[in-house]
């Protein structure tokens, strides 16, 4: 067992990513209302002149290509390759499913938020113990984010309430909850130790 010292340098260290990943997460939430309004007109001039489609198609290549380098240097372990196709397979049923193509940026931008909201409650609570599984709390998180969103939205004149939005919002954090959790589970590893209690 490692010398408390360093136990508690752990610690310290956890607590400041924690509340990196709180501010993260803020300043991301904040962002998406604060675009509400402003995003209409990009996303309408993009989908007049047919840039639409191809720019989501950019956006989600970019990412995939981001994310494919990182699980590979991760050495994912056999148990991982049923895990990232199936992942995989859901979210273009789900990009497939929304027939609004500016929705599709939802998963992005909600996956996201979850997985802020994830990294931060793992942090204070490790991998989770009872009612204190930073899974649940993430989706329920990312859900209440959503609907904040469609709430803003719902004040604006360029903008409705759509309470299908919400439910869009909190699937796409489900679907990063999904891989993030169950990668974590398929590895075992615990990214949040605690200090050794003191005798």
């Amino acid at each position: 067992m490692p010398p408390l010292s360093s136990w508690d340098d752990r610690v310290r260290a956890l607590a400041a990513n924690e509340r990196f990943l709180w501010r993260s997460f803020a300043t991301l939430v904040l962002a998406i209302y604060a675009s509400a309004y402003f995003v209409v007109a990009p996303m309408e001039w993009l989908r007049d002149h047919g840039f639409l489609r191809a720019t989501i198609i950019a956006t989600f290549g970019v990412c995939l290509a981001l994310s494919v380098p990182l699980i590979v240097r991760a050495r994912p372990r056999l148990l991982e390759i049923p895990l990232y196709l199936v992942a995989l397979v859901l979210y273009v049923r789900m990009i497939r499913h929304l027939d609004i193509l500016q929705e599709r940026f939802h998963l992005i931008e909600y996956g996201a938020v979850a997985g802020l909201a994830w990294g931060a409650l793992r942090a204070r609570w490790g991998p989770g113990c009872g009612w204190r599984q930073p899974a649940l709390g993430a989706l329920l998180l990312t859900t209440a984010a959503g609907w904040g969103d469609e709430l803003v939205q719902a004040v604006l004149p360029n903008r409705h309430y759509d309470l299908r939005d919400v439910l869009t919002n909190a699937i796409a954090g489900a679907l990063f909850l999904l891989v993030v959790e169950g990668r974590v589970r398929v590895r075992g590893d615990d990214d949040a130790p605690r200090p050794p209690s003191r005798p």
